[in-house]
Formats: C-alpha cells, sequence, structure tokens
C-alpha cells in the first residue's frame, strides 16, 4: 500500500499525524484534568489491599525459589 502521490493529501496526512500525537501526548501528561479532588477513600483501601496482596505474591515466590534452591544442597 502506497502514500496518495497527491503532495496537499500528503501534508494533510502529515498534519493529522502530528495532532494526533499532540493530542495523545496531552493526554498521557494529563494537561486538561477536570477533576483534581484525588482518589476517594474506596480506590485507595483497594490499591492497598493490591499493594498487600502483590507484596505476599513476591514473598510467597521468593521463599519459594530460595527453598527449592537450598533443597538441591539437602
Amino acid at each position: 500500500m502506497s502514500l496518495p502521490s497527491s503532495p496537499e493529501v500528503r501534508q494533510r496526512a502529515v498534519i493529522a499525524a502530528v495532532v494526533t500525537v499532540a493530542r495523545v501526548v496531552g493526554w498521557l501528561r494529563a494537561e486538561d484534568v477536570a477533576d483534581d479532588r484525588g482518589s476517594d477513600s474506596s480506590e485507595k483501601a483497594f490499591m492497598v489491599i493490591l499493594a498487600i496482596a502483590l507484596g505476599a505474591a513476591v514473598t510467597t515466590a521468593a521463599v519459594a525459589f530460595v527453598a527449592s534452591k537450598t533443597a538441591l544442597f539437602q
């Protein structure tokens, strides 16, 4: 598939691409935040529970890994 040969169409496509990239970058940087009051308490509680669960999973995996490696030497 080739790009259109018309310079006007090509220029419009480049401008559209630049505008799209600029909007995506602006969205990623959160330039137009409508409400910046922060998370409500239920979201914070969920994040705490998620962090504890993730920490427990990582600790369990580390203990299982160390146990399997030390079992090789017994």
